[in-house]
């Protein structure tokens, strides 16, 4: 307290850093939003002469929305959220379970396959698209709900996240568990599960954030546009004939809204899940 009290001038000047470093960051996000509330025909008119009415539209207009909504993206937040929910509810299941044997049983090979399992998310996607097409290919799954959320529900990350907190339960209470003939799944489902909240708070809007924020693949594996996720219809608005950046913009914000959502409700649990994790 006394150490605050005497640097009164380094808080100034971290507070005045972090303002600047706010502003940097709050300010694009703030003009795209309020670009998307102009006429079509206005939104780069006022950025010339830098000012108030570069982010302060002289008329305010929903027709950018109004267009939104009347076309396809309706149904690209709908598939994006299809999407994003099956692959949460099934990627917790899949991954706690995984994380749950690491932490729990002792096989061979055990310290080998969970090194795979980090090397996994360190992996760039790109490098492994094609296997993973030709697998989708040879399924018959092209075109398809399957192929947008299947190969998307293991996921390392989350994996090493359930095991380090299972890992952090004593033996004891399993083999306490055990001795009163408790099977390992019931030991699973009715004792560590509940325990996990906050982690699986953390991994299911790591797996939702994954999938709402998704383009490379769902442009590889679902061509037809009536399986287009929502980072494809907004990239869809943007060609070298024609630009609607009023379209673009409106697509923007919604999906930036709709993405933030799921983070402010859960994100207490993320920062805590996250720090335990790394330090354990």
């Amino acid at each position: 307290m006394e150490a605050r009290l005497a640097n009164p001038h380094a808080m100034m000047l971290r507070y005045g850093l972090l303002s600047i470093l706010a502003f940097i960051v709050v300010c694009p996000l703030a003009w795209l939003a309020l670009a998307s509330l102009r006429p079509q025909g206005e939104i780069f008119q006022p950025v010339s002469e830098f000012g108030w009415s570069t982010f302060v539209p002289s008329r305010f207009t929903l027709d950018n929305y109004r267009a939104l909504w009347a076309g396809d993206f309706p149904l690209a937040v709908k598939n994006s959220a299809f999407v994003a929910v099956s692959t949460v509810l099934l990627g917790i299941g899949v991954n706690a379970l995984a994380g749950f044997a690491f932490a729990a049983f002792d096989f061979r090979g055990k310290n080998l396959l969970f090194l795979l399992v980090i090397a996994s998310f360190m992996m760039p996607f790109e490098a492994i698209v094609l296997p993973l097409y030709v697998m989708i290919r040879a399924f018959g799954w092209a075109n398809s709900y399957q192929a947008l959320i299947v190969p998307e529900i293991a996921n390392g990350m989350v994996i090493f996240l359930f095991r380090q907190f299972f890992a952090s339960i004593p033996r004891d209470f399993y083999e306490a568990a055990r001795v009163d003939g408790a099977s390992w799944l019931y030991i699973f489902t009715r004792i560590a599960m509940p325990l996990s909240w906050p982690t699986i708070a953390t991994s299911g809007l790591m797996l939702f954030l994954s999938q709402w924020d998704s383009f490379f693949w769902p442009v590889v594996a679902a061509s037809n546009p009536d399986y287009a996720v929502v980072q494809v219809a907004i990239a869809r608005n943007v060609n070298f004939e024609q630009s609607d950046w009023g379209g673009l913009f409106a697509s923007t914000n919604v999906a930036i809204l709709l993405g933030t959502i799921p983070f402010l409700l859960v994100q207490r649990f993320y920062v805590r899940t996250l720090i335990s994790g790394g330090i354990k």
